[in-house]
C-alpha cells in the first residue's frame, strides 16, 4: 500500500516528503545488493555478518557489508561518544531502516519474546551508524569469540538446542539410518539426527531442523511427512540458520550449500531480489531466536544482542535530538559528611600514602601482581605499627580527640589513652557515593597470626555504615556509566584484580567486611543499568562462597534479572592475578561463566547426593529441586503456567507406570524464562532423566500447589503424580490387564522405568 505524506509548508521543503525519499532510495539500494548476491561465497558472506550482528534485522545486515565488508560493531553517534570514541573525519555513515514496527505472531503469549519479525518494508526513518573500524578512541569491549576444536562443539550447545526443539514442541533422538542433516517428522514432533555424527557435526544438524521448525513450521502436515531430502528454498533457509548458529558458536563443520542462483532464479522476472530478500529475512529472525537463549546461557553478558538503550541510541534519525547520557548522581537521602569528620579521613588518607614507600606493601603488592600505577589509582597506603602515630600526626593537624575518634581512627585504650584503630595495615580507602571518604579497609600483614584479624574496617560512624557501601564503587562509576559489568567479589584485592584483569569490561565491587545487603544492591542499581547489563557473581568455590552466591542472588534478583556467577578454579580473583596473571582472570570473566541460579540449584541438589544411588533418591531429589525453579519464576511466568494448566497438576505416568502424554508442556516450555528453562535442563541431566518433560511437569506441578498452598487447599480432582506405589506396580490389577506389569516408553524416563519391577504390593 503506497504511503500518504502531508502537504508540505509552502516555501520549504516537506520534513516527511524528505523522509521518504530517502526511504525509497534505501530500499531501492537494499533491492540492488540483494540482486547482487549470486553465488554460495556471496550468500555466506552476508551470513556471517549476520552472525556477528545478531542484534540487526536482514536488510540492515546487507546494508552494512555492502559498505563494510567484515563488520564489527556498529553504534550511532552519539553512542560512540557515549562509549569514548569519534568518528574519523570524513567517514559516512551507514545508512540503515530504522523507527521499524514490531509485530507479534499470532498465539504468542506474553513471556515469549516481544519482537518478531521487524519489517524493513515498515521502516519510518533512515538513520546513520558507523562501524568500530570507521571510530577511534578508548577501547570498548568486543564479543568473545567462541573456539572449539574443528568438527566439535562448545560445551552446552547440544543440550540447549535440545531445549529449544522442547520449547517448540519436538523431542530430539540421536539413531542411525536418518538423513546427515538429520530429519523432523513433523505428525510424530519428532527430530532425529544420525548417532554417528561428531558433536560440531550433529550440532550443524540439529540447528539445520530446528530452522525448518522454525521457518517452516506453518502448516498441518500430513501423516509421514517428513524433511528427509528437503531441497530448494526450503534447503537453503535451514542450512542458512545452521551456518549463522554455527558461525557465531565456532562450530567448524564442512558444509556445502548451494548459491542464490540454484534456488532464486536469474530470470529477472522471477524477482531473484525479492526471493534472497524474503529467504534471508526468514532465516536470520529465526537464527536471532535460536541465538538469544544460546547467548544467555554460552557467552554471559557480551555476546548476547545489544542492549534495548544502546540499539535505540544506534538507531536514532538524524534529525532527532538524543538525550544527554545518564549522570549517575548521589541518593538525595544520602546524609551530608560532617565536614569536620570529612577533613579528618582526607588528611589520614594524605599521610598513608606517605608512608607507602618505606614500608613492606610495595614489595606485598608486586608479589600480588599489583603495580606502582594501580597503587596509585587506588590511594592505597600504609598504617605504621606504632600505637599513636596517625593519632599524633592529625593532633599535630589541628584535629581535636573527638574528631580523630568520631571519623574511627582511633578508640579508647584499657588506659583511657587514644590509641591508632589501624596498626601495620595495608590501607585501602572506602568511598561514599558522592566520591568522600567515607572510612577505610585494613588488611595485616603476612603471617601476622592467627590473633590479628585479617581484614579490618572502620567502625561503624556517620559516614562509614558498612552495610550501604561498596569497594570499588567510585573508581567503577565511569566505567558502569559505560557499560560495563559489575562484579561483585568476597574482599578488595578481589575487587582490585577484576578491574585490572578487564579494563572498561568488567569492574569489581565488594562488601565492606559484611555479606551483601540490600542497601549495597540499591546503591548498585543507582551506578549502572542493570536493565541493560548483566551483574556477574565472583565469590570463592567453598562452601562459605557458595551460601554467599545463594544469599546475592536473593538480594540481587530484586534489582537485575541478567544475574551469572564466574566459575572460579578454586582460587579467588586475587589469586587467580597473581599465579595467572591477567589474561587468567580475564578469561574467567569472560568465557567462564553460568547463570547464578545454577549455584542457587547446585546448593539445594548437594544435600541429595548421598540419596541419588537409592531407588527413590533421584524421583524425590527432582520434586524438590523443581519446586526451587519453581520459587525462582517471576510472578507473570508462574501466573501464565497456571493459566495454561487451569490450576491443575499434570501427571507424568498413569497407575500403571505407563507414561502420559501432555500437550501442556510445550506451552510451558514456551514461556519459561531462559534461565529456569537452562536450568530445567540443568536439573534433569545431574539426575539422570533422559526426558526434560519430566522436570518441567514437576516445575509447572510446583506453581500449582504453590497456588494452593497459601489457602491452605490443594485443588481437587487434580491428576497427581503416580508415587502412591512407587517404584512398585499399582496394588490393584484388573484381571486380564494386559499391562498390568509396569512397561518402559520408548525413549529412556526414569519417572517411568527406573524401578521396573514386578513385584506387588500386598
Amino acid at each position: 500500500m503506497a504511503r500518504t505524506t502531508r502537504p508540505a509548508t509552502a516555501g520549504r521543503p516537506g520534513k516527511d516528503e524528505d523522509r521518504e525519499q530517502r526511504i525509497t532510495a534505501l530500499r531501492t539500494r537494499l533491492y540492488e545488493t540483494a540482486g547482487q548476491i549470486r553465488s554460495a561465497e556471496d550468500w555466506a558472506r552476508y551470513l556471517r555478518a549476520a552472525a556477528r550482528l545478531p542484534g540487526e534485522t536482514w536488510a540492515n545486515v546487507l546494508l552494512i557489508s555492502s559498505r563494510i565488508p567484515a563488520p564489527t560493531l556498529v553504534r550511532g553517534y552519539e553512542a560512540w561518544r557515549a562509549a569514548g570514541r569519534q568518528v574519523n573525519r570524513d567517514e559516512k555513515g551507514i545508512e540503515i531502516f530504522s523507527g521499524m514496527r514490531q509485530r507479534r505472531e499470532p498465539g504468542r503469549r506474553g513471556g515469549e519474546e516481544a519482537a518478531q519479525d521487524h519489517g524493513w518494508r515498515d521502516a519510518r526513518r533512515v538513520a546513520y551508524v558507523w562501524d568500530l573500524s570507521q571510530t577511534t578512541g578508548q577501547p570498548v569491549p568486543l564479543p568473545s569469540a567462541f573456539t572449539a576444536p574443528k568438527g566439535e562443539a562448545p560445551p552446552g550447545l547440544w543440550d540447549c538446542l535440545c531445549w529449544l526443539a522442547r520449547r517448540e514442541g519436538f523431542a530430539v533422538e540421536q539413531e542411525d539410518g536418518s538423513h546427515g542433516d538429520g530429519t523432523t517428522f513433523w505428525a510424530a514432533r519428532r527430530i532425529r539426527i544420525p548417532l554417528s555424527l561428531s558433536s560440531g557435526q550433529a550440532a550443524w544438524a540439529l540447528a539445520h531442523q530446528l530452522g525448518h521448525v522454525l521457518v517452516h513450521n506453518r502448516i498441518t502436515y500430513p501423516p509421514g511427512t517428513t524433511t528427509s531430502g528437503c531441497h530448494g528454498i526450503r534447503k537453503a533457509e535451514a542450512d542458512s540458520v545452521a551456518f549463522i548458529i554455527c558461525t557465531r558458536y565456532g562450530v567448524q563443520v564442512e558444509h556445502a550449500f548451494s548459491g542464490p542462483q540454484t534456488w532464486a532464479g536469474t530470470d529477472p522476472r522471477a524477482q531473484p531480489a525479492a526471493a534472497i530478500l524474503a529467504a534471508g529475512e526468514r532465516a536470520a529472525a529465526a537464527a536471532a531466536k535460536i541465538s538469544r537463549l544460546l547467548d544467555h546461557h554460552l557467552a554471559g553478558d557480551f555476546l548476547a544482542a545489544r542492549p534495548e538503550a544502546e540499539a535505540a541510541a544506534a538507531r536514532h534519525d538524524e534529525h532527532e535530538p538524543q538525550p544527554a547520557a545518564a549522570q549517575v548522581t548521589a541518593s538525595p537521602s544520602a546524609p551530608e559528611p560532617d565536614p569536620r569528620i570529612a577533613g579528618v579521613l582526607d588528611d589520614a588518607m594524605q599521610f598513608y600514602d606517605g608512608q607507602l614507600a618505606r614500608s613492606w606493601v610495595p614489595a606485598y603488592l608486586a608479589d600480588r601482581g599489583i603495580s606502582d600505577d594501580v597503587m596509585r589509582q587506588w590511594r592505597i597506603g600504609y598504617a605504621p605499627g606504632g600505637w599513636t602515630t596517625l593519632t599524633g600526626h592529625l593532633r599535630a593537624l589541628g584535629h581535636d580527640d573527638d574528631a580523630i575518634q568520631a571519623a574511627g581512627l582511633a578508640r579508647i585504650s584499657s588506659r583511657g589513652t587514644l590509641i591508632d584503630h589501624f596498626r601495620d595495615r595495608v590501607m585501602l580507602p572506602v568511598h561514599d557515593e558522592r566520591g568522600n571518604i567515607a572510612g577505610f579497609l585494613g588488611r595485616a600483614r603476612p603471617g601476622a597470626g592467627p590473633e590479628v584479624p585479617k581484614y579490618l574496617n572502620s567502625p561503624e560512624t556517620s559516614s562509614y555504615q558498612k552495610g550501604t557501601l561498596l569497594f570499588g564503587l567510585h573508581q567503577a562509576r565511569d566505567l558502569l556509566a559505560r557499560g560495563a559489568t559489575p562484579v561483585i567479589v568476597e574482599g578488595p584485592f578481589d575487587a582490585i584484580a577484576v578491574t585490572m584483569a578487564d579494563p572498561g569490561r568488567h569492574v569489581g565491587l565488594a562488601p565492606c567486611g559484611t555479606a551483601l545487603t540490600s542497601k549495597q544492591a540499591a546503591v548498585l542499581a543507582q551506578a549502572a543499568d542493570l536493565g541493560s547489563c548483566a551483574v556477574l557473581v565472583a565469590f570463592d568455590d567453598d562452601q562459605a562462597g557458595r551460601k554467599a552466591a545463594v544469599r546475592a542472588y536473593d538480594i540481587l534478583r530484586t534489582v537485575s534479572s541478567r544475574l551469572q556467577s564466574a566459575v572460579l578454579p578454586g582460587k579467588d580473583p586475587a589469586e587467580t592475578l597473581q599465579t595467572g596473571g591477567p589474561e587468567a582472570l580475564q578469561t574467567i570473566l569472560r568465557d567462564q561463566v553460568q547463570p547464578l541460579s545454577a549455584v542457587v540449584i547446585d546448593a539445594h541438589l548437594a544435600p541429595w547426593e548421598r540419596r541419588l544411588q537409592d531407588a527413590e533418591g533421584p524421583l524425590l531429589a527432582m520434586r524438590s529441586t523443581a519446586a526451587v525453579i519453581a520459587g525462582l519464576l517471576p510472578a507473570g511466568t508462574a501466573e501464565t503456567i497456571r493459566q495454561i494448566t487451569g490450576n491443575r497438576e499434570l501427571a507424568t505416568v498413569d497407575e500403571q507406570m505407563r507414561p502420559v502424554a501432555n500437550p501442556e508442556l510445550p506451552e510451558i516450555a514456551r514461556v519459561l524464562p531462559a534461565d529456569a528453562a537452562y536450568q530445567t535442563m540443568r536439573v534433569a541431566e545431574r539426575l539422570g532423566f533422559t526426558d526434560y518433560s519430566d522436570v518441567l511437569a514437576e516445575v509447572a506441578n510446583a506453581v500449582t500447589r504453590g497456588a494452593a498452598r497459601p489457602g491452605s487447599r490443594v485443588v481437587r480432582g487434580a491428576p497427581q503424580l503416580a508415587a502412591s506405589s512407587f517404584p512398585y506396580p499399582p496394588t490393584t490389577i484388573r484381571h486380564g490387564d494386559e499391562h498390568a506389569l509396569p512397561r518402559p516408553p520408548a525413549h529412556g524416563n526414569r519417572l517411568t522405568h527406573a524401578h521396573g519391577s514386578s513385584r506387588s504390593r500386598r
